[in-house]
């Protein structure tokens, strides 16, 4: 099976991204198997199941705190409700010569080594805990630096493991998830107005019929359902933040029927808009 493209969307302060994420269950590694260009750090609060990591298939539990390089597939499944931080980052989150300073030099070798997946264990995981609390809790210049002190810490660990034998390289060619990329950053720049599958197609130099094989190839979801994410997930963020009206969303999100917009919020996030700001 192939894993799946994810598109991470960092908000628009932040140069990484650090969340809880949970989940009622994962039973099927369809719905889990994915890559990403970003790093990730990822500590199980909830949960047990079945982790895999490239070629690597391990029991997880509470408490499994794991990292994994740029493009390593991974996922978890699990039969139980979940809850993990969950960490990401570019490798070049703080600018393209960030990792050739001297000082970061540690943490050049940490991203290097978590391209193999790493598993950190002993009271180096209990110590990340409250670390990767930390990291959530601050905002601005705080929660840069309580990111860049939890990497560091990492960095200078003995405490950890090889989740795969050797380096994992995923069968997509780098030139394939490089036009993915540039899909969903057309997306994610214009999905406030109208974005085009013809559009989109032209940039990366494809007919529409074959751009649309692709799209389900390499990212498993058609364009509409491309743009509908995208657009529902900035919806739930509008909602979350702001006191505005439902149907106010609906146009800052893209759409400009409620209706519409009403029914794909319903088939994405299975609760209503009304349900939705009422529960968050």
């Amino acid at each position: 099976m192939k894993p799946e493209f994810e598109k991470i969307q960092n908000r628009p302060l932040h140069s990484f991204l650090a969340k809880v994420v949970r989940r009622p269950k994962r039973p099927t590694l369809k719905e889990a198997w994915h890559f990403h260009p970003e790093i990730e750090i990822c500590l199980t609060l909830k949960s047990e199941g079945k982790r895999f990591v490239g070629n690597n298939i391990s029991d997880y539990h509470k408490g499994d705190l794991v990292m994994f390089g740029a493009n390593l597939p991974h996922g978890f499944i699990t039969e139980l409700p979940s809850e993990q931080i969950v960490i990401q980052m570019q490798e070049s989150f703080l600018g393209e010569t960030f990792l050739e300073k001297p000082e970061i030099k540690k943490i050049k070798e940490l991203f290097i080594r978590a391209k193999r997946g790493i598993q950190f264990i002993g009271k180096t995981n209990k110590k990340v805990r409250s670390k990767a609390q930390r990291v959530l809790r601050k905002e601005g210049f705080a929660k840069l630096l309580s990111v860049l002190d939890l990497l560091h810490f990492l960095a200078n660990t003995a405490e950890y493991q090889y989740i795969t034998a050797t380096s994992f390289k995923p069968n997509t060619k780098m030139a394939e998830l490089e036009r993915v990329q540039v899909v969903y950053d057309y997306i994610l720049k214009n999905y406030q107005e109208q974005v085009s599958l013809e559009a989109a197609a032209e940039l990366v130099s494809m007919t529409k019929s074959s751009f649309c094989k692709f799209l389900k190839k390499h990212a498993k979801k058609t364009f509409s359902e491309i743009v509908n994410e995208i657009r529902i997930a900035h919806a739930c963020e509008l909602m979350i933040q702001t006191d505005k009206k439902i149907s106010t969303i609906a146009y800052e999100s893209g759409y400009n029927d409620v209706s519409y917009f009403s029914r794909t919020f319903k088939k994405i996030i299975q609760l209503s808009p009304k349900e939705f700001m009422a529960k968050y």
